[in-house]
């Protein structure tokens, strides 16, 4: 079956009238409306993950603007009757995003904060001709839709849509805030977060307590940030994270909605490739993938763009500023976080008291909170369904590890003469053993300061994020042969590559036995073995010793 792929697409009325392939996840909107309501409710989730589709799902059901029975029709929340007798179409909506909230300073923020409200006021301009209403909220309602209002009165702005709509259909308000954290998650480390955070926290707390007006609000985000705020209004905000039970499936896929979707796209073959890449999130006690990858490697499939040579790659890499921005940060930054981060690249876990409320001005300052960041905004997963005090993490699958490597990469670029770095990839083309190790010396001189003690997988965190950063594919600890190689570097026109084996001494007088088992271990494992397979006619195989900022390097024959 030929299906249509818009992974990008966030409007729910747009992707089905468009025809686009949908996977239902409806049920989210009967088990917080019947099941599961309060007064104010925030989804938290990794980005690309379906926040806003989701939102604007809530907005099209909800609309008392809008005849919505033709777009739910066939999907699951129909099978409710009393949800869409008592709900569908039923109630006035004030749906606002606040992802283009940004700046350089707090003006910048105010600015956009304002051209946001006022496209508000561009869908509900039939309000002034209401005799419902009064003058003076009528005056204010035009001076933000002319963006002349200023910081106080737009705080109060979604607090007055809502009297007026309250008014106006004599029912009360459902509030929809789509992204309600970026504005906060792109102030981080600015002189303009604590304006902006203060900003944004009092608009919320008009709308999210004891106010008549307002039967629900409902926030999207990455983070739950606002819950120690000054402002009480928002201590009532129940919060679905990554780690609730309730929701854990509503937003995002599982791995049931993966087998179906590879199913109807007749790419049933490549299930274990998307489980390898995509899979490995828990959320609650669910197992998820995230919908950005999958989406975008089906249709990369199924349009031809996909590239065999290449073969997978991490879409899901710098799609969010917000998250990057806690990854670049946290690299020798963080006590303590280097050794750790160190061992869940290669494949461990860590062992974490996970807090899921974090302020982004609270990140980086303990190793605990930073983990407990990265496992909100998707970097890191639990590694097991239940949530005990000390939660084991780890990286969730193949496609974060790029991120990540990635992330290595640009942090060592900007220690490392890129001088350096060249002359030791093109030394080791060329077999030149002692310009080798006199680059990688100099690289490891310049790179100490990141590790507060030297293991072999240091070096090979190195390794591994130069030649990434280069454009190679790199293979960590791959079967081939008889065993596992440390690194494979591939040439990405497939005709060279590179086989590295790692060891570490803690005493220089051990480096050249070392150096002498690299060699034995890839000539009797055999490392080269799967490479003659796939075609790689250039080989190149070299044992390499390191101790603190010394490197002894061997060719094998």
């Amino acid at each position: 079956m030929r299906i249509k792929i818009q992974s990008s697409q966030d409007s729910f009325r747009d992707l089905i009238e468009s025809g686009a392939y949908y996977v239902d996840k409806t049920n989210i909107i009967q088990e917080y409306l019947e099941d599961h309501f309060d007064r104010a409710v925030m989804f938290a989730r990794p980005c690309r993950f379906g926040k806003s589709l989701t939102m604007t799902m809530f907005r099209d059901f909800l609309d008392i603007r809008q005849d919505s029975r033709e777009i739910f029709s066939g999907l699951k929340i129909m099978e409710y009757s009393d949800v869409v007798r008592n709900y569908m179409n039923q109630y006035p909506v004030v749906f606002i995003s606040l992802k283009e909230v940004f700046g350089f300073d707090f003006n910048d923020y105010l600015q956009n904060f304002s051209i946001a409200i006022s496209r508000v006021c561009d869908e509900y301009s039939f309000l002034l001709d209401s005799t419902r209403i009064s003058e003076k909220s009528k005056k204010y309602y035009s001076e933000l839709w002319d963006q002349d209002g200023n910081q106080a009165r737009m705080e109060r702005s979604l607090d007055l849509f809502c009297l007026m709509l309250r008014q106006y259909y004599n029912k009360q308000v459902f509030v929809i805030i789509d992204e309600y954290d970026v504005p906060m998650a792109k102030a981080y480390g600015t002189p303009a977060y604590d304006r902006v955070r203060d900003m944004i926290e009092h608009t919320l707390s008009y709308i999210c307590k004891t106010n008549t007006n307002v039967k629900g609000v409902i926030l999207s985000g990455c983070l739950y940030t606002v819950k120690n705020s000054t402002y009480t209004g928002v201590n009532n905000i129940m919060p679905y994270t990554v780690l609730s039970p309730l929701f854990a499936s509503a937003i995002g896929f599982t791995d049931e909605n993966v087998r179906t979707l590879l199913k109807d796209a007749e790419l049933d073959d490549l299930y274990d490739t998307v489980e390898e890449w995509y899979d490995g999130y828990i959320f609650g006690r669910e197992r998820m993938y995230c919908p950005w990858d999958v989406l975008s490697f089906v249709r990369a499939k199924l349009n031809g763009s996909y590239d065999e040579d290449r073969g997978p790659e991490s879409y899901w890499l710098n799609t969010s500023e917000t998250s990057l921005n806690l990854v670049h940060g946290f690299l020798g930054k963080t006590a303590g976080t280097n050794e750790q981060f160190e061992q869940l690249l290669a494949g461990g876990t860590l062992e974490c008291s996970v807090n899921e409320y974090i302020p982004y001005h609270e990140i980086h300052q303990s190793g605990a909170n930073l983990w407990s960041a990265l496992v909100e905004t998707g970097y890191l997963t639990k590694a097991v369904p239940g949530r005990p005090l000390l939660m084991p993490l780890r990286i969730p699958n193949r496609s974060i590890q790029v991120v990540f490597r990635q992330e290595v990469w640009n942090y060592f670029n900007d220690k490392v003469d890129n001088a350096f770095v060249q002359n030791l990839v093109n030394a080791l083309w060329a077999g030149e053993i002692k310009q080798a190790e006199a680059a990688m010396n100099q690289i490891l001189e310049a790179t100490l300061s990141f590790y507060h003690e030297y293991h072999e997988y240091s070096y090979h965190l190195i390794l591994d994020g130069f030649f990434t950063g280069l454009g190679y594919r790199v293979q960590s600890e791959r079967e081939t042969g008889y065993g596992r190689s440390d690194l494979l570097i591939l040439d990405p026109t497939r005709q060279r590559c590179l086989i590295l084996e790692l060891k570490h001494e803690k005493e220089e007088s051990g480096m050249k036995a070392a150096l002498q088992e690299a060699e034995s271990q890839i000539i009797k494992k055999k490392y080269e073995s799967v490479l003659i397979y796939e075609g790689y006619t250039t080989r190149i195989q070299y044992g390499m010793a390191f101790c603190n900022k010394r490197t002894l390097i061997s060719r094998v024959h």
